[in-house]
């Protein structure tokens, strides 16, 4: 970077405005650029949306995408739309995150597209994607208003009114050619990890079933319930010991809470309540989404001792002929999903299920020799690390495309026509 782009950043950081540049509703931006409300350099193309129910969808399955407003619901077997078009969400909570979630999703090819998002095209005067990248990591909070808790909605009449700068076309597609093979990048970089995923779960199915097995391994397995080598931990942060709150994420594992909501959620009131979870122990949510991966169940390895709230179970394994990390490995199985999924209760709503202490502990669990429990353990450690430096390795190509876009789409960085 530059010495007069770093100076430039600096005083638009200062609420300054650099040589050559003004101030506009958008934000800062070179003095060529133009700064109109969308509905004056965009189409709101809303009547070819078309509200098809789930129970309609499954009678008409097909090849067809039908977009809500934030991912493909499902495919029929018709289209309303044809060509590139921008979908922003009309209603919904992924408003308040559009840091780590695209509040714009771009469509190509023949789809239908439901009631609850805007469908955007460009014009001679914007293209498609330029909105797309503009707004996608874009606050609304400002334009949204509130529809009953955790609902907000965006109203063609409010989106109608959000500034847009754009700099002529020439400009726009110099400027989109950098940014969108990024997109590609990324693209490519996801599917390579959701393939070493599926090969994962594969695998696990065949090394935790006993399908599979290690070369010089031939002892039989053994079934055991987890009652047999699990103590339930119950003692409570009585005077307040321990002050670092932990959150069980399906996505992170065992984390600070800070970590996973930028700020720690917990009633301090109430936390000589919460249970203690020392390195090594092992948590679980009783009540959980059918939709969410095994649980989560996540062993603490922080390396500290934390607290957690007292809806989550928490459990210690100290067993000699059982290895950890084994068990850490089989609670991600396909094997513990289908039991938790077996001894559920259901309650009002079919898609949240709970699980009693009773069932949990009585959960049967197929393990080979501890040598053998150590090899599968060791082969998923390796699969993980893989997984782990593929994340890290999309996560840069984020930033880097964010870094692009913010210096782009402003005009800080100016593109050679």
């Amino acid at each position: 970077m530059t010495p007069e782009i770093k100076n430039r950043i600096e005083q638009i950081w200062l609420g300054k405005v650099p040589e050559g540049y003004k101030a506009t509703l958008a934000g800062i931006i070179p003095v060529e650029w133009q700064c109109d409300e969308l509905k004056h350099c965009i189409n709101i193309c809303n009547e070819k949306r078309k509200p098809i129910s789930k129970e309609m969808r499954k009678k008409m399955a097909g090849p067809y995408p039908y977009y809500g407003p934030t991912q493909a619901q499902g495919y029929i077997d018709t289209y309303m739309s044809e060509g590139p078009a921008v979908l922003i969400g009309e209603d919904g909570d992924h408003f308040l995150k559009f840091r780590n979630k695209s509040m714009t999703l771009f469509v190509d090819g023949e789809y239908t597209v439901n009631n609850h998002a805007h469908i955007i095209t460009g014009t001679e005067r914007c293209a498609t994607r330029w909105f797309y990248y503009t707004y996608q990591h874009k606050s609304l909070l400002s334009a949204i208003t509130r529809q009953g808790a955790g609902r907000y909605k965006l109203t063609k009449e409010a989106l109608e009114k959000l500034p847009l700068q754009y700099p002529g076309f020439k400009e726009q597609n110099q400027i989109l050619a950098i940014i969108t093979p990024q997109d590609k990048v990324i693209e490519l970089k996801e599917k390579l990890i959701a393939e070493k995923q599926r090969q994962k779960k594969y695998l696990m199915q065949q090394l935790f079933t006993g399908k599979a097995r290690l070369p010089g391994f031939t002892k039989k397995w053994c079934t055991i319930r987890l009652k047999n080598i699990a103590h339930k931990e119950k003692l409570k942060n009585i005077g307040f010991e321990y002050s670092l709150v932990l959150s069980n994420s399906a996505q992170h594992g065992i984390i600070p809470q800070e970590e996973q909501f930028a700020k720690e959620i917990a009633n301090t009131d109430r936390i000589d309540e919460y249970y203690v979870v020392k390195d090594g122990y092992f948590v679980y949510n009783p009540r959980i989404s059918t939709t969410a991966p095994c649980g989560p169940i996540n062993i603490n390895e922080t390396g500290y001792t934390g607290v957690i709230s007292p809806l989550y179970t928490v459990f210690s394994i100290d067993c000699d002929y059982i290895d950890n990390s084994y068990m850490k490995q089989y609670f991600k199985s396909t094997c513990w999903f289908r039991h938790m999924k077996s001894v559920a209760n259901y309650g009002a709503r079919h898609d949240r299920m709970s699980i009693t202490d009773d069932d949990f502990f009585a959960m049967p669990i197929s393990v080979p020799e501890l040598k053998e429990q150590q090899e599968i353990s060791a082969i998923f450690a390796v699969v993980d690390k893989e997984i782990e430096l593929l994340q890290q390795s999309l996560e840069q190509e984020k930033q880097k495309k964010k870094a692009l876009m913010q210096l782009l789409l402003t005009g800080i960085v100016r593109v050679i026509i």
